[in-house]
């Protein structure tokens, strides 16, 4: 279905930011073995788990926009890692903002490309110069 990499996380973007349960889904393996840590959230393994919990995020509707920035790329011939900052922007709402660190796997399969696990988390807020940041 997806190509390459990158046509596979422009259609997760596309879902997330339509709000799109399907055409998430359609972007996910189908094997048991993917999982997602949303930011903040548990740890979610297999296709249920997580389907429902974008059913959530998606209750909604749609109303976020995301900016992706590809800061790290890792890939071998059937597995990619995409290291990436999401700006997620409330629809018509700039001063409503969330900055997220993610980790994009994705596979390559019979079909194409499909992601395999994602784990977002807040990004840290910006360090005053000089000051080095609290790690753990």
């Amino acid at each position: 279905m997806y190509s390459t990499v990158e046509l596979a996380e422009i259609a997760f973007y596309q879902a997330f930011e339509d709000a799109k349960v399907e055409a998430m889904m359609a972007v996910w393996s189908s094997t048991a073995e993917i999982s997602c840590i949303h930011p903040t959230g548990p740890v979610l393994v297999g296709v249920d788990a997580i389907r429902k919990s974008w059913q959530q995020i998606f209750a909604g509707g749609s109303g976020v926009t995301v900016q992706v920035n590809v800061l790290r790329e890792y890939a071998s011939a059937t597995q990619v890692v995409h290291l990436v900052e999401e700006l997620l922007t409330v629809t018509g709402n700039t001063a409503q903002q969330g900055h997220v660190l993610a980790t994009n796997v994705y596979q390559l399969e019979g079909d194409g490309w499909r992601l395999v696990a994602h784990h977002g988390t807040p990004a840290p807020h910006p360090q005053p110069t000089g000051k080095a940041p609290t790690l753990h």
